[in-house]
């Protein structure tokens, strides 16, 4: 693994030579720093590691809005370009006002994972991986109609996928497009991993992953179609797409199978989730006992079960005397959504 600063060299050579406005018009790049367990490399120098140097995301440091990365596995330059650029396209949400950001903690609670719901985005994964192909008219009203009657039949769920999809969907899209500048070959593979994951139901969990592909693939859709926009409030003209098309009718080929793929999908997620609080709990490692407010977690790729939530790298909690960054995986209990009974250490 190379030093950050040589790490942070390369990828800015590679940033430089990005054609930013062909990716998304006014978007620019920002200011990104490395980090890695003990140090940090921001703005031609090595800066003290703060708590807000925790996670792969966009922040605001020194009254400026940059793009953090925590350099943990080695990556070949052009795809850690693009990774950098996805996070300074979250910055640049931040500075365009963006409000569609989905309330994660909550989601992580009140979403509920129905075999109806997935069987229809399975559905849809299909359609969107035909018109990454070509356009087709008729391809194009099926996938609406379905998100329609997706919209209607499970409101909560459809709302937290379409805001995940605008908000990380977005930023997937231009990692792909960076890319496409950048390393051609790189994008392809990334196309292909799209196709092979989409319609495998196993692949749904959690959902918020899911989503990144979904709502890139949904850009390109709405491209093809010539009713994307690229304005930054995305939800509206999506909605006012599907204000033209009525709600699809009841079934499709092949949703019966569809439904018993997702419902067994489901049921082992929520056994795997169930076995990795289970692990925890016989282990029995307590690193924080509450009540303790929950500041956050890595929803990533956060699970909830029966009252436990799951976050890994990193835990923020509060208390009387501010905020404080645990890093590491860990299974934790809670009161209620707000309120940490017990952190136990998870692997």
């Amino acid at each position: 693994m190379k030093d950050l600063e040589t790490l942070h060299r390369e990828i800015s050579e590679a940033v430089s030579k990005l054609d930013f406005a062909a990716i998304w018009p006014d978007f620019s790049p920002l200011p990104f720093a490395l980090f890695d367990d003990e140090k940090c490399f921001f703005d031609g120098k090595y800066v003290e590691k703060s708590d807000a140097f925790c996670a792969n995301t966009s922040i605001v440091y020194e009254g400026k809005q940059i793009a953090t990365w925590k350099a943990a596995e080695a990556l070949e330059t052009p795809i850690f370009a693009s990774k950098l650029v996805h996070e300074m396209f979250h910055g640049f949400q931040h500075q365009q006002g963006w409000t569609c950001w989905p309330n994660e903690i909550e989601a992580l609670f009140r979403y509920e994972y129905d075999a109806e719901n997935l069987s229809c985005k399975l559905r849809e994964n299909q359609l969107l991986l035909s018109l990454l192909d070509r356009f087709d008219a008729d391809a194009f009203r099926e996938l609406l109609s379905l998100r329609k009657l997706r919209r209607e039949r499970f409101p909560y769920q459809f709302g937290y996928e379409t805001q995940t999809e605008e908000i990380e969907g977005s930023a997937n899209f231009v990692e792909w497009q960076v890319l496409r500048q950048l390393a051609p070959e790189k994008a392809e593979a990334l196309t292909a991993q799209m196709r092979g994951v989409m319609t495998a139901p196993e692949r749904l969990f959690p959902i918020r992953i899911s989503c990144y592909y979904t709502g890139a693939l949904m850009i390109h859709a709405l491209q093809s179609a010539g009713v994307y926009d690229f304005s930054p409030a995305q939800r509206p003209a999506l909605l006012t797409v599907l204000q033209d098309v009525p709600p699809a009718a009841e079934g499709f080929p092949g949703q019966e199978a569809l439904t018993e793929a997702a419902a067994r999908a489901i049921a082992a997620f929520h056994g795997e989730t169930e076995a990795i609080i289970q692990t925890a709990l016989k282990r029995n490692e307590i690193l924080l006992e509450g009540p303790t407010e929950l500041g956050y977690v890595n929803v990533y790729n956060a699970r909830c079960r029966n009252g436990f939530l799951t976050s890994t790298f990193f835990l923020l909690y509060r208390t009387e005397a501010g905020e404080t960054m645990l890093p590491g995986n860990f299974v934790i209990k809670m009161r209620d959504e707000t309120t940490i009974e017990t952190v136990y250490r998870w692997e």
